[in-house]
């Protein structure tokens, strides 16, 4: 596979990185980490590529993610670990849109987003199909640090 010439094809209007659907695993979210146009980027859209903790690994720890307003992860395999990433990352601090929705973040994972200060900026977060819990949801309404979310759905 070749995630450079991917990239470039799924690049739109030159700031929106369209990957959705095409099953490109952690190997492909690997590769996509390390390339320099991802700096250029504000929406990138992954939903669908059978991305697991490990790939989002990659990805969080990319030095060129920091321009990021939206991250659509949604129908992937991430777990409450992979939320822990995201919520350490301190490159989403300006992330405006979170989409999260058919993971398995569950209880813990919606913890570890409520009690991130990375993801103040967050005015979208959907954690649909989740499993996360009545629990789980109590956390993420209550959380002080979302203080711009206007939209959040939930299991």
């Amino acid at each position: 596979m070749d995630i450079e010439k991917l990239a470039q094809d799924g690049l739109v209007n030159g700031d929106t990185l369209d990957l959705e659907n095409l099953k490109i695993g952690d190997e492909g979210v690997k590769g996509l980490a390390g390339l320099e146009l991802l700096s250029k980027v504000s929406r990138l859209e992954l939903g669908n590529n059978e991305i697991s903790d490990e790939g989002l690994a990659s990805l969080m720890s990319s030095p060129h993610i920091s321009n990021l307003k939206i991250l659509n992860l949604k129908s992937n395999l991430i777990t409450a670990q992979g939320a822990l990433l995201i919520a350490q990352c301190t490159q989403l601090s300006t992330l405006q849109q979170l989409i999260l929705k058919f993971n398995r973040i569950r209880k813990e994972g919606a913890q570890y987003l409520a009690d991130s200060e990375n993801l103040g900026q967050l005015s979208t977060l959907d954690l649909f199909r989740n499993d996360l819990g009545s629990e789980g949801a109590a956390t993420i309404k209550k959380s002080k640090l979302f203080k711009n979310l206007s939209r959040v759905r939930l299991d």
